[in-house]
């Protein structure tokens, strides 16, 4: 029995429509109020409901937490309260969802974005597909994906998101709000998937979506959000393609919503850091400089602030001064909103107020890794010119510490790697200052912390669980299940229901995170997948490793054939005439060798203290643009020594520990002299043949038997593997041309997130597998470094392009020779020079081995 009249509720939600209809308070005051005296009555779903969403449109207008907070308590009572009313749970679900998102956006918290997004999914499962309200549900369960994705960095969210917002947009009815807010919404998703692939398509649609909504708008806070979502979606066209005219409008526009976000506003802030951001393009459009914050900075201290533009600056400064005012602290963006104030304040020259926010930001615990990251460096660059050599150690040590943070298991490999992209350089840049202060041992040390993020993961998590397991076996059982799951291709979903999802991702992490967190507080384990000491990674009994480190700041070798680094200056190595040539080699590498090993000769090797002795074996670590070019064969090298590379110390290390290579009856041989829409290799398939004489029942798959799934099925079932093939690594995702390439290309990714027990050698007799994207080189992202992270401790790869018969040849030859030796380094050194004296440099010495 209900204890209120139908009317008295009418009379509520009637007052709650004029308040949407005129934006007078007092309305919403008078609805609040019936409903208060409906709800101390009797508590009934309907009336619940009712107050919480009046008291949530409250918060958004006075920014009063605890109307917040009552909401989403009646809310989650109303939910449990009536698990079984099919006509008004879906509604309650999907109220609930936003409100919870709504205080996350105040307060940053994972457990709120979580249980939103659980609330909006039940919500679209529980309403029919016909439904008049099924827009408007797939709508808000959209909405809570692309916070997920704000949050976490994980795109297949932020895909779930554009695909359910085209859902919601189809369903709705049109001229209908429902359709206005899925197009508005859209256009937000679409923003920020152009952010990663800069598909100007994408943000002309997010335009064209997001000019239809404003005038569509009911009432002035709806006009106000709609109006900020234009001006994002118009900066990030001017981003694209410079049209000042888009940067205007964005800017009159977020003017325009600001005047209905006073202070206080739950939206405030993310439309102040909008109209910064506005003031600073502007700024960045006038003076010339590009985009890149630490450029503007410099740029203004170079050529001095005229008085035009140190108005503007100060204007640019109290614009993200409000940005930061008006982002209360727990905001997921007040992190964002003080770097770029920070930066700001550079620019017009308050150094030291920009560089107490630059380590404020860094030092904060709770604010998300990237952000801290790019503070520190920030810090550690204006160290750097003001010569403080080591308070800009300090900065880069921090920076470099927090890199791996950037690339967390529970998002995507693609993810992953744009996020270790935003930094490149970073970690050379960090052993560059230690060398400036005098300790190269900590050099070498912070290019092992901050290189090979990716293989690092692999490489420790493989060898650490061997020794967990020997004292404890249940919480290595646990954790190497963990890490077979989350190294599994990630799925397309953020919540799909088959292979890895993206929602199962982020709870498996964070059981990943507490267990090694466990294992850390057992004795003999605190540094348990932890970067180990450099001296634990050395090996002077097997030979001289040499690093050769190249940054703006210095560019210097470290010889390294025990405990001790050795550093040697390289003075006439500097970063951006390297660049220059490590490009025009990658354009034309026939026309390029002889310079390029003649310039390798005398501004590295020539400078080397190498010795007189007799060949031995010599491992080259090179960082930056210089992975691209051939260390190996510059200068007398190739005739002195047995060259290898390794990516890192770590893999290194890890290679020497593994048990010697024994010589398999079944290597798995892949060629294709022919592949669909490629030139034909004809000498590919006599590279097999000779390769496949040699053992006693090798495992062939050739043409149209070498499929992507063939050979992702057969390569852990082989200790040695050859392909004949050919690559594609020019541009984009590096992968190896099969014959169902078109359709299912074998690409880095496949290969890397294998985790291949007893792997020993893997030959690719293919072009330009060890070339990685120049964003990447840290990370050794190529198909070479791919087989390498997946468990082959001996990987022989190509430079750049090969010819098909010299590559036939060097195989040959590599085979002969293995049959006389256990090395494979050794071998391919043999076949290399056999065929030298036939063949040109260019043709012959791409080949590299990659290992031990």
């Amino acid at each position: 029995m209900i204890l209120w009249e139908d009317s008295d509720y009418e009379r509520a939600c009637a007052h709650f429509r004029a308040f949407e209809r005129t934006g007078l308070r007092s309305e919403l005051e008078a609805a609040i109020s019936v409903f208060r005296v409906l709800a101390s009555s009797r508590w009934d779903g309907a009336v619940a409901n009712g107050l919480a969403i009046a008291l949530w449109s409250r918060y958004e207008v006075l920014g009063t937490r605890d109307d917040l907070d009552e909401a989403i308590t009646a809310l989650r009572d109303t939910v449990d309260n009536y698990p079984h009313d099919a006509e008004r749970l879906p509604s309650y679900l999907a109220n609930l969802a936003g409100a919870l998102r709504l205080r996350w956006k105040a307060t940053g918290s994972g457990d709120d974005l979580a249980e939103s997004a659980e609330a909006s999914r039940r919500a679209v499962e529980v309403t029919p597909a016909r439904h008049r309200r099924r827009s408007a549900r797939l709508n808000n369960h959209a909405d809570g994906l692309l916070t997920v994705h704000v949050h976490s960095g994980d795109s297949s969210a932020l895909d779930d998101a554009i695909s359910l917002f085209r859902q919601a947009l189809d369903a709705a009815d049109a001229g209908s709000d429902d359709r206005v807010n899925a197009k508005s919404n859209l256009a937000e998703a679409l923003r920020l998937r152009f952010q990663s692939t800069r598909d100007v398509a994408l943000i002309d649609e997010a335009v064209t979506l997001a000019g239809t909504v404003v005038p569509q708008a009911r009432t002035p806070a709806l006009r106000a959000r709609f109006q900020s979502n234009l001006a994002l979606v118009l900066l990030a066209r001017h981003s694209a393609t410079g049209q000042r005219q888009d940067l205007r409008t964005a800017t009159g526009l977020v003017r325009q919503a600001l005047k209905e976000s006073p202070p206080g506003h739950p939206n405030r802030a993310e439309r102040s850091a909008v109209l910064a951001e506005c003031e600073r393009l502007a700024l960045v459009s006038l003076y010339g400089t590009g985009g890149e914050p630490h450029r503007l900075t410099t740029a203004a201290r170079v050529r001095g602030l005229p008085l035009l533009l140190r108005s503007k600056g100060k204007r640019l400064a109290r614009a993200t001064e409000d940005a930061v005012r008006s982002t209360p602290h727990g905001h997921p963006t007040r992190a964002d909103a003080m770097l770029k104030h920070a930066i700001t304040l550079a620019f017009v020259g308050d150094r030291l107020a920009a560089l107490a926010l630059y380590r404020q930001v860094a030092g904060e615990a709770d604010f998300p890794p990237r952000a801290r990251v790019e503070a520190a460096r920030l810090w550690a660059y204006e160290m750097v010119t003001q010569r403080n050599w080591q308070g800009a150690l300090e900065a880069f040590r921090l920076a470099v510490e927090l890199l791996p943070r950037t690339a967390p298991r529970h998002v995507t490999q693609a993810d992953r790697e744009r996020a270790l992209a935003a930094f490149a350089g970073l970690a050379s840049d960090a052993a560059a200052c230690a060398l400036q202060a005098g300790d190269p041992l900590l050099a070498v040390a912070l290019l092992e912390q901050g290189r090979g993020v990716m293989i690092g993961h692999a490489l420790d998590a493989r060898t650490e669980l061997t020794d967990l397991a020997e004292q404890h076996p249940e919480l290595a059982r646990r954790l190497d299940e963990l890490r077979t799951v989350l190294d599994a291709p990630s799925g397309a979903s953020y919540a799909q229901d088959t292979g890895l999802s993206g929602e199962r991702r982020h709870a498996l992490t964070e059981e990943w995170h507490e267990l090694v967190g466990s294992v850390r507080e057992l004795p003999g384990f605190e540094r348990f997948l932890l970067p180990p000491a450099v001296e634990e990674l050395v090996d002077p009994a097997r030979g001289l490793v040499v690093v050769v480190n190249v940054s703006a700041l210095r560019c210097d070798a470290l010889l390294i054939a025990g405990p001790a680094v050795v550093p040697v200056a390289l003075p006439e190595l500097e970063l951006f005439d390297l660049a220059n040539r490590a490009e025009r080699f990658r354009l034309d590498p026939a026309d390029e060798i002889d310079s390029v090993l003649s310039w390798l000769e005398r501004v590295i090797v020539d400078r080397l203290p190498l010795g007189d002795s007799a060949p031995a074996r010599l491992w080259w670590m090179p960082t930056g643009p210089l992975t691209a070019l051939p260390l190996h064969a510059a200068g007398d090298v190739m005739d002195r020594f047995v060259s290898s590379y390794t990516p890192t110390l770590r893999s290194l290390a890890a290679a020497w520990k593994a048990p010697a290579i024994t010589r398999p009856e079944n290597p798995l041989i892949v060629a294709v002299p022919s592949a669909p829409g490629m030139p034909d290799l004809p000498a590919a398939r006599e590279e097999a043949d000779h390769v496949a004489a040699q053992f006693a029942s090798p495992h062939v798959l050739t043409a149209d038997r070498a499929l992507r799934q063939s050979v992702l099925k057969a390569l852990p079932r082989h200790r040695w593997v050859h392909f004949a093939c050919h690559a594609k690594s020019a541009s984009g995702e590096g992968r190896l041309v099969l014959w169902d390439h078109a359709e299912n290309p074998l690409s880095v990714n496949d290969i890397a997130r294998l985790r291949l027990a007893g792997a020993e050698i893997a030959f690719l007799s293919a072009c330009e597998t060890g070339a990685a994207p120049p964003e990447l080189t840290d990370e050794s992202l190529h198909i070479t470094g791919a087989f390498h992270m997946a468990g082959f401790r001996h990987v022989v790869g190509t430079l750049w392009r090969v010819g098909d018969r010299a590559a036939q040849l060097v195989a040959s030859h590599y085979y002969d020779a293995l049959a006389e030796t256990s090395s494979p380094a050794v071998a391919l050194h043999t076949a290399v020079l056999r065929i030298r004296a036939t063949y040109p440099a260019v043709r012959c010495e791409p080949f590299v081995h990659v290992g031990g």
